[in-house]
């Protein structure tokens, strides 16, 4: 049944429909409140965003008169507005999981202790979070899906992202019985030492954050996105950061036969020289099977490529809320033990003394690498970096351990991914 038939019959069995709430309201986060008010059957409830007048901007945006927006502070008074048929805007971030309305919680602030933190809440309040962050669910997201198992709700990145759409790709391909050898993730450009300020222009252009654009540019954000499907499918990296052909729709299959990659499978790669997109190498064989996929016109085989132009971001994102509340399933989370991790490289000399500046900034860049390779090499991973002050020098395109630095160890994030780590260890040793 189609997600959004299904979305209008709850509303009709219910007399309401599924009461969303979006905490941040940035570039995806206002989007999104867009967007869910768009969709027949779900409805942003609450808006949270710690400057208060983007929540209120980002529901009358999406459409929704003054008269039906009403700020909240407190758990009364939004369960009241909620009853009126109003929609809150609210500056506590810690809100949504409070009022027993809400049905889902919507995380879209990109930040790592922020998204860490709402997870956290959420969970324990008995309430789904389907976070946009990529950069939590790959520092933090292997424990917050056992702490949201244990709970009894979802934890889940979106759909309309490249790691979502892989992941339902991945499912696609296996439930059809085709064998994934390549998951792969469409990137334009690589620019491995940009920076907030060489990316200031696009970030302008584009009204998106300048760590954001910097991020994307210098390869952190398109591993991140593949370390959270690794994690999600159990395909991994098979050099740390990936080998990222440049390549073409028409070559596609012949350049990664030609660099060995499809022997090396199942991998998480990405390209350049596809603007966007995202594709699944699958491998299928038998007489039968090569002389359908040629009238269907899909190649010779053995090995094809299924691709997916569109990367709707906010767009599709809705989807998977609908899905944790309909259906009490993911669209991306890991399977249990982290596959790959994504460690933090020096973009620059470092030197003792400094402190990290983290994602997107001037200091780092993150590549994915094995799990097991991060634990024993003690890589830090690209999650903490900011949390990290240098205790000795990182030479430029050098890993940065944990030995190199020391961690604010009062940190959220920190303390959560050694609880991480630890819980993890046992799991291996245990079952060693």
């Amino acid at each position: 049944m189609s997600i959004f038939a299904e979305l209008i019959r709850r509303e009709r069995q219910l007399g309401r429909p599924v009461r969303v709430a979006i905490v941040g309201t940035g570039w995806f986060g206002g989007g999104l409140v867009r967007r869910v008010a768009a969709v027949r059957g779900m409805t942003p409830a609450v808006v949270a965003n710690r400057t208060l007048a983007r929540a209120v901007r980002a529901l009358e945006s999406a459409g929704l008169p003054q008269d039906r927006i009403r700020v909240c502070e407190d758990v009364e008074a939004a369960s009241v507005a909620l009853a009126d048929g109003c929609a809150v805007a609210t500056s506590r971030l810690e809100l949504p999981a409070l009022v027993p309305a809400v049905d889902v919680i919507m995380e879209a602030t990109g930040n790592v202790v922020v998204g860490t933190e709402i997870a956290r809440h959420a969970i324990a309040h008995g309430k789904h979070v389907v976070a946009a962050n990529p950069e939590t669910q790959c520092t933090v997201g292997p424990i917050l899906k056992r702490l949201a198992d244990e709970a009894g709700v979802v934890y889940s990145d979106v759909d309309g992202d490249q790691g979502g759409i892989l992941s339902e790709l991945y499912d696609y391909c296996t439930g059809l019985g085709l064998e994934p050898v390549v998951a792969g993730n469409c990137k334009g450009v690589l620019k491995r030492y940009a920076t907030p300020a060489t990316q200031a222009a696009f970030s302008a252009e584009t009204g998106i954050k300048p760590w954001i654009a910097s991020a994307a540019a210098d390869g952190t954000k398109v591993n991140m996105e593949m370390a959270i499907v690794a994690n999600a499918t159990g395909m991994r990296p098979v050099v740390p950061g990936m080998v990222g052909p440049q390549t073409s729709l028409a070559t596609l299959l012949s350049d990664f036969e030609r660099l060995g990659l499809l022997d090396r499978g199942p991998i998480v790669e990405y390209t350049l020289g596809i603007p966007s997109g995202t594709f699944m190498i699958v491998h299928a064989d038998g007489p039968e099977l090569r002389e359908e996929m040629r009238y269907l016109k899909m190649g010779d085989g053995p090995y094809y490529v299924i691709y997916r132009p569109e990367v709707l971001c906010h767009f599709a994102a809705p989807t998977s809320a609908a899905q944790a509340v309909l259906f009490q399933t993911a669209t991306i989370a890991p399977r249990g033990a982290p596959i790959a991790d994504v460690a933090t490289f020096a973009k620059r000399d470092l030197h003792a003394g400094e402190q990290l500046d983290g994602i997107g900034g001037f200091d780092t860049y993150g590549m994915i690498v094995g799990a097991a390779e991060s634990t024993e090499q003690g890589l830090l991973p690209m999650g903490l970096a900011e949390f990290a002050c240098l205790t000795a020098d990182v030479r430029k395109d050098e890993a940065v351990r944990y030995s190199a630095v020391r961690l604010d160890e009062n940190n959220p994030v920190v303390a959560l991914r050694h609880q991480q780590d630890q819980l993890f260890a046992l799991d291996r040793a245990v079952f060693a």
